[in-house]
């Protein structure tokens, strides 16, 4: 198994990304964008060979950037810049623009679910939500009338 990218960023491997590689469901993020279009997908951070999503992220005045797994159901993130702290709040933001993500549900703990587009031009029917709560791993997909949520995606599964 290698261990770096050919840009010359570290893999890491994931025992989820595993068994989501041997289901014919896994879902892999390939774009998604901020409001005002920019592509928060790249190979800066690589999740098992798939390019992962790159976020800014703000927390009172601390600010740094956490990469998140491009794999549906894949929970591993890297972290740039600052600690997070389980159970925090955090402001998500476009690493490019600076722009907040916008949201798009309260979540179940309390945080929001932020929008994270699957086309350049924002649309709330065509989204990925992710919520802003450090450890909270609520997660929805919705393309067009199809909302599909983690729990779906597992019960799909079996």
């Amino acid at each position: 198994m290698r261990i770096f990218h050919e840009n010359g960023m570290m893999i890491f491997p994931s025992p989820v990304m595993r068994e989501l590689r041997e289901s014919s469901r896994a879902l892999v993020v390939k774009s998604c964008y901020c409001p005002r279009g920019h592509n928060l997908v790249t190979d800066k951070a690589v999740f098992c060979e798939h390019s992962g999503i790159l976020m800014r992220v703000r927390k009172g005045l601390s600010e740094g950037l956490v990469a998140i797994s491009p794999v549906y159901g894949d929970k591993s993130r890297i972290t740039l810049g600052m600690h997070l702290e389980k159970g925090g709040i955090l402001t998500l933001l476009c690493p490019e623009c600076g722009v907040p993500l916008p949201m798009y549900d309260e979540c179940s703990c309390g945080g929001d679910i932020l929008a994270l587009f699957t086309r350049p031009v924002p649309d709330f029917g065509n989204c990925i939500g992710i919520c802003n709560r450090v450890g909270c791993h609520n997660a929805e997909i919705r393309s067009g009338d199809e909302l599909l949520n983690y729990a779906m995606l597992e019960h799909l599964e079996q």
